[in-house]
């Protein structure tokens, strides 16, 4: 038998030996199909794997984001009362009420046990949030954290503070009000600033201490109309939260704690939003932001890599627990 004239898959013609011919598939001159394959389907129906479709063509290129920026005057490994290196994220939240907003959270072992679940609860929100916590630190700590922060250009209009259970037991009232009041003179008016107030049943003397404190904070906070004070105190024995040492939870205490700031730290927003929207001439109604113009959402023209370091802070935060 003579020759048979094949077209292979790439749709070219070949001259094959008769006893290869099992191997293809034999087009008749008049189907009209070029390019057969073994499945029986043209080549010439298949598009190409590398045009692009419509839909491609047209969508806007994906956004990019700074990198994160990890504090590197945190001890790369702390020890274990001490919460991970504050970062400050490149990609904000997205969510409602936060909108993507940075909100900086201060405390002590309390926060450092509730974080996980509070950064959960707040990224849900739309808050992109930094944490700074540290075990049995005290208020002077804490004023170093908001100038490291302001240094690094990281000190937001929202701020969580939650100290005060260290200082109440080992400080004179007077110098632990003197720090309240200049660290809410530093953070300044255009803040808005949620204070946690205390639920401490350590000892008779801590739990007076404590009832002082949050007395204190209220009326500091009645001049300040900045400043929210969340009352951790009433809703955690509200809710019978069981300690085990007058002072620290389990995990539900924790969990239970997470939520109560994060719904404090909503409320507030949304208050905010409010009253701002309200003091809007009717003509000029639009979309307020929940807070004044500043560097606080993270920015969005920037390539995408690994977590960065920022330079190292001429003071160190004490490592001693």
């Amino acid at each position: 038998m003579g020759a048979v004239l094949l077209l292979p898959a790439a749709g070219l013609p070949q001259v094959l030996p008769e006893d290869d011919v099992d191997t293809w598939t034999s087009v008749p001159a008049d189907t009209g199909i070029s390019g057969p394959t073994s499945s029986g389907v043209a080549d010439a129906a298949a598009p190409s794997p590398t045009t692009p479709t419509v839909a491609e063509a047209t969508a806007p290129p994906a956004p990019t984001y700074p990198t994160d920026r990890v504090d590197r005057a945190w001890p790369r490994n702390p020890p274990w009362d001490a919460c991970p290196r504050p970062v400050w994220p490149g990609k904000p939240s997205e969510g409602s009420p936060g909108e993507g907003e940075r909100v900086l959270v201060i405390g002590d072992s309390l926060t450092r046990e509730s974080r996980a679940a509070t950064m959960r609860l707040m990224k849900a929100s739309g808050w992109t949030p930094t944490f700074r916590c540290w075990g049995s630190k005290r208020m002077d700590w804490g004023l170093e954290q908001l100038k490291r922060a302001r240094s690094l250009d990281q000190l937001p209009t929202y701020v969580v503070v939650a100290m005060g259970t260290n200082d109440v037991s080992w400080e004179q009232p007077a110098v632990t009000e003197r720090r309240v009041r200049t660290m809410l003179d530093r953070l300044g008016p255009k803040r808005q600033v949620l204070w946690v107030d205390l639920d401490v049943a350590h000892s008779a003397f801590s739990t007076a201490r404590a009832a002082w404190f949050n007395r204190m904070i209220r009326d500091v906070a009645k001049d300040r109309p900045n400043v929210t004070v969340v009352p951790w105190e009433r809703l955690a024995r509200e809710r019978r939260v069981g300690r085990f040492d007058g002072i620290h939870y389990g995990a539900d205490g924790y969990r239970l704690r997470a939520k109560v700031v994060t719904d404090s730290l909503n409320k507030r927003a949304r208050a905010v939003a409010r009253a701002a929207a309200a003091a809007q001439p009717a003509s000029s109604m639009k979309p307020v932001p929940l807070v004044s113009p500043t560097p606080d959402r993270a920015p969005t023209p920037s390539p995408v890599s690994s977590a960065t370091e920022v330079p190292e802070a001429t003071s160190v935060p004490d490592a001693t627990p």
